[in-house]
């Protein structure tokens, strides 16, 4: 918990010791979110989140992958994309693949909006965000937000597979 005295410390030694730490907060915010993650922790989460999504928390990072809340993903997804070059850089052939509808998703996406935003700006449901978005990145050849903005910014079109 990130209102115990100490805790960054804390996380900083038992991951050094090999723990897997998701580290909860009653108020969440980004700069505690990267201190988390600073120290170790895997995992970032409200405290009050439901119990389905805590065991989601835990299983990714169980699984060696990384948790933070979907406003921090988007964030970091949306400077990568700024970073990169923005709409400026984006690769018409990439885009080609995709629908008027996934294109619009990806670009949002890609400006570090997250689902729910996504939904509301295009007025779809977010169900219908995550179909547009499995089938982009079904269609990109890559598995996440951030390999997608790779994949649309004229950086290299292999980030799927390391080994390749």
């Amino acid at each position: 918990m990130s209102n115990l005295e100490g805790w960054t410390s804390l996380v900083t030694t038992l991951s050094q010791r090999g723990a897997i730490l998701r580290v909860l907060s009653y108020t969440p915010n980004s700069a505690e979110a990267f201190q988390a993650l600073d120290a170790g922790a895997r995992g970032y989460a409200h405290a009050l989140s439901p119990a389905p999504l805590l065991q989601q928390v835990e299983l990714v990072t169980a699984n060696q992958g990384i948790w933070v809340p979907a406003e921090l993903l988007a964030q970091v997804v949306g400077g990568a994309f700024k970073a990169l070059g923005g709409e400026s850089r984006l690769q018409e052939d990439a885009l080609a693949l995709l629908t008027e509808r996934e294109r619009a998703v990806a670009l949002a996406v890609a400006e570090g909006q997250t689902n729910k935003e996504v939904a509301r700006r295009l007025d779809i449901t977010e169900r219908t965000v995550k179909a547009h978005l499995g089938a982009i990145f079904r269609k990109l050849g890559v598995r996440d937000r951030l390999q997608m903005i790779l994949r649309i910014s004229r950086q290299d079109a292999r980030v799927t597979d390391p080994g390749q």
